[in-house]
């Protein structure tokens, strides 16, 4: 790739401060049987997870698309992002404004028609369409980000429970690996026997059924109080500094395994698709047990000492990437890399759905604020991979300029 009421944080940490010396797998397992997950929750994160099979299908695969359709320019891809932040950026308010309108639920069903637009565009790109398709498919994702992101993090905030939020994190996004294990490699094996065409085909069809669980959602209804440039006002308040400086750093990290890891993995691997989605699944494969294991080490730790071991972890799967050369190598780069993303992620995703719901009524302003700094640090991180690169000639070592965002991640 984000409603109200005041969530108590005084006594999140009453939970056991050391994990126990005798927890085995089956008792994490049990542990997470014991998760409860409302039906407004179960609701929200399977419209989530069949959204996340759509795009997992062709996500990987969509810088390397636009790199070949672009005339193999790293710089054009990198303009295309560039692009896409930055409308997002600027129209994130507009998104929650249109949002207190209509309600959350309406916004999410208006956003699924443009997210079908986007796929169906690209589509007729990859067929060799002229680049107007390209463009339009740009303004597709923009509304479609607009009308989605703030209404389901706002959402998420609600009805995650706050004694067991990095658990329930935790367990949901092992759902999410756990059926996009074999996505990539098959995705893979798509595009190297029938094309992008038939991929995208199969995206939007998986794509459209993610509407059927948004009319289980209750209404949720919530009133965006910033006006439009009051918004940005907040973002560089003084009150706000470490929050815009985590998420931007998070932001601008992330750009490099959206945009960079993709093309540079693909050229590594000789551009073979099947291979390039081989290894892809077998990473995810094995970050499955790593993601339950953190989400039980979250909701006992304190968060905050968990991120900071977890940014600093995963800085150096950045410093790592940067020498990799064969297939192997990338396998063992990424899997180390995964777990320290989940390190860093379960306890970061946790605290900020805290810090929104913690905003009570300002629940939907906070993720809107959250959205910007998110966008100047990929806008940030996009200009320095190209300054990087224009100095280099490597990708590789546009790494460097992740492992210090990284770092900064944990100033939350």
């Amino acid at each position: 790739m984000t409603g109200a009421g005041i969530f108590d944080i005084k006594n999140m940490h009453r939970h056991e401060k050391h994990f126990p010396h005798n927890q085995t797998l089956l008792s994490l397992i049990d542990s997470f049987k014991q998760t409860k997950l409302s039906g407004a929750l179960t609701a929200l994160y399977s419209n989530r997870v069949i959204q996340q099979i759509a795009a997992a299908l062709v996500g990987l695969f969509l810088p390397i698309l636009l790199y070949i359709n672009l005339d193999n320019s790293f710089y054009k891809v990198l303009a295309f992002f560039a692009l896409s932040f930055l409308l997002w950026l600027f129209l994130v308010p507009l998104g929650a404004m249109a949002m207190s309108k209509i309600g959350i639920r309406k916004s999410i069903v208006i956003s699924i028609v443009f997210g079908l637009a986007w796929y169906y565009l690209l589509q007729q790109f990859s067929l060799g369409k002229p680049i107007v398709y390209l463009g339009l498919a740009l303004v597709a994702i923009t509304i479609y980000r607009c009308f989605y992101w703030v209404p389901f993090h706002t959402d998420f905030a609600e009805f995650t429970d706050k004694r067991t939020r990095g658990r329930q994190l935790a367990f949901l996004m092992s759902v999410s690996l756990i059926v996009s294990v074999f996505i990539p490699v098959l995705a893979g094996l798509i595009i190297a026997n029938y094309g992008y065409e038939i991929l995208f085909l199969i995206a939007i069809t998986v794509y459209l059924l993610s509407i059927i669980p948004v009319f289980l959602l209750p209404k949720v209804q919530e009133k965006f109080s910033y006006t439009y440039f009051q918004t940005f006002k907040q973002v560089f308040s003084k009150k706000h500094r470490n929050m815009l400086i985590s998420y931007a750093a998070d932001g601008a990290q992330n750009v490099s395994g959206i945009v960079v890891w993709p093309i540079f993995i693909w050229l590594i691997m000789n551009q073979n698709y099947a291979a390039v989605g081989l290894i892809s699944s077998l990473i995810i494969l094995f970050s499955l047990i790593l993601q339950l294991f953190m989400g039980n080490l979250s909701d006992r730790f304190d968060k905050r000492k968990v991120l900071k071991w977890g940014a600093r972890l995963n800085a150096a799967g950045w410093i790592i990437k940067m020498f990799v050369q064969t297939g192997f190598q990338i396998f063992i780069a990424s899997t180390y890399h995964s777990f320290a993303s989940i390190v860093m992620r379960t306890p970061y995703d946790a605290l900020m759905y805290e810090r929104a719901a913690d905003s009570g009524h300002y629940v939907d302003e906070y993720t809107v604020l959250r959205e910007i700094s998110l966008g100047i640090g990929r806008l940030i991180m996009i200009a320095a991979i190209a300054l990087i690169f224009l100095i280099t000639g490597s990708m590789g070592a546009t790494f460097l300029a992740a492992a210090l965002a990284s770092l900064l991640v944990s100033v939350l």
